[in-house]
């Protein structure tokens, strides 16, 4: 997992986003979009070393086989999974497989509000890899970045209180051009550029996540913002859960009542992986992909 010094004002976390960025006035998030919409790598939306004292913190959503749970056909998941963050850092989610979203439980979205009162909804679009990097001739997907390929599944997994050494920009910054640029030019297929989305946690307390294709398979995360453990929500008892809709769906209710994700233990360990839930890790020996 990436981490980049940030400096906290909004002049230059929009610089550091890069152009395109737009900051929203509800609550103080902030999100990096291109022309089209959707964000993206490209060059400057992953921000420079500064002075300041924010920070940006790099997430994935991975897919990977075999399922640890015989009621998914795969692993959909964050990595990682639980983040303890600052208030003003900012989470930049890194699409390395397709169709995926990150979405706020709240009631405007029909739910029970699992993030801290006075935050509203916020939701990405659903993103995948950057429309540019796959050529206009191309028929099937590229084989997905995260299920086969260990480094990719790895590079989610280190750095505890986000220390990873991994590489700048895991692809970003080659969306214009060059090998990655719509599959033109010579020499094979083209490797798939990951879209990205990037939100500014302002307020302390708990926030819980989900993916909204993949919720019932368990894909959801918890981000606990601050030393604010406390959540009305919080529970270790998946039945004490309101049912859903309104609550969790399926196997989100494990994750999110699993107790590696419990809030003050999110805020010692700093990351917690997917791996180390007990509903991942208490079903299957694999822990590498």
């Amino acid at each position: 997992m990436e981490r980049y010094p940030l400096d906290s004002s909004r002049r230059d976390v929009m610089k550091a986003l890069g152009a395109g960025a737009v900051v929203s006035g509800l609550g103080g998030t902030t999100a990096a979009q291109t022309d089209s919409g959707q964000t993206d790598g490209e060059q400057g939306d992953t921000p420079s070393p500064s002075d300041g004292t924010g920070t940006v913190y790099e997430v994935e959503t991975l897919i990977r086989g075999p399922p640890t749970n015989q009621n998914r056909p795969v692993d959909f998941f964050y990595q990682p999974t639980g983040l303890h963050i600052q208030p003003g850092d900012v989470i930049k989610f890194v699409f390395t497989t397709p169709d995926h979203n990150v979405v706020s439980y709240h009631p405007a979205f029909g739910m029970r509000r699992r993030v801290p009162t006075g935050v509203h909804a916020f939701s990405s679009p659903l993103l995948g890899w950057q429309p540019r990097s796959i050529g206009d001739d191309q028929i099937e997907p590229p084989a997905e970045m995260g299920g086969a390929d260990g480094e990719q599944q790895d590079s989610g997994q280190q750095g505890e209180g986000g220390n990873s050494q991994q590489g700048g920009g895991q692809g970003d910054g080659q969306g214009d051009g060059g090998q990655q640029n719509g599959g033109r030019g010579g020499g094979g297929p083209r490797e798939p550029v990951p879209s990205t989305w990037l939100y500014a946690f302002e307020m302390s307390g708990v926030y819980d996540l989900l993916c909204s294709p993949h919720e019932t398979y368990g894909m959801a995360m918890r981000v606990v913002v601050g030393d604010t453990t406390e959540a009305p929500f919080e529970t270790s008892d998946p039945s004490a859960l309101p049912e859903p809709r309104a609550g969790p769906v399926e196997l989100a209710r494990e994750t999110l009542t699993d107790p590696a994700l419990e809030p003050s233990n999110i805020v010692e360990q700093g990351t917690v992986a997917w791996e180390s839930l007990e509903a991942v890790s208490g079903q299957s020996g694999q822990t590498q992909g």
